[in-house]
């Protein structure tokens, strides 16, 4: 794996997991002043933690990969299928989280970014399954952001129904 592929990967990890620890941070702080979240609030601060979770494994999974020895077009088809894979699963399992939680219609913002995340679904499985992009980390690399920064998307679009107090 070219250096700068991992060290990019690797940089992210410990990126996401700041978002991960500053989400936590923020519960703990939101706790200090005996105010507990609604369970929309909850919906949101668990998408925005699993989010960081599973683009933190999915930034180190190459990385092992190639340490494992699967040789680099293998590598990008199988981290990119698995990534894939959880691009299709996960908002299809947040989408029925959210259904439960808050009903009716999905905002606008939630939907662009479903959008985005079609998209970037889209050109995953084209890596793992074409060699349209030569099987490289550049999908990956865009997929693997977009995990991060999808939830940071809602969260900043969100921020006021986060920290709003229930009354």
């Amino acid at each position: 794996m070219d250096p700068l592929v991992s060290d990019y990967f690797l940089t992210f990890s410990q990126v996401a997991i700041g978002f991960v620890a500053f989400s936590t941070i923020a519960v703990v702080l939101r706790e200090m002043i005996a105010s507990s979240f609604d369970a929309y609030q909850t919906l949101l601060l668990r998408f925005v933690i699993e989010s960081g979770l599973a683009a933190t494994i999915y930034a180190l999974a190459p990385v092992l990969l190639a340490v494992a020895g699967l040789p680099q077009p293998m590598l990008w088809r199988v981290s990119s299928g698995a990534l894939g894979v959880f691009g299709v699963a996960f908002p299809v399992y947040y989408i029925r989280r959210r259904q439960r939680v808050k009903p009716g219609r999905m905002p606008t913002r939630a939907l662009f970014v479903t959008l985005g995340t079609v998209v970037i679904d889209v050109q995953l499985w084209l890596n793992a399954l074409t060699p349209l992009f030569r099987w490289s980390a550049g999908p990956y690399a865009i997929g693997v952001t977009w995990l991060l920064c999808a939830p940071g998307i809602i969260l900043i679009l969100t921020f006021g129904e986060f920290m709003r107090k229930e009354t």
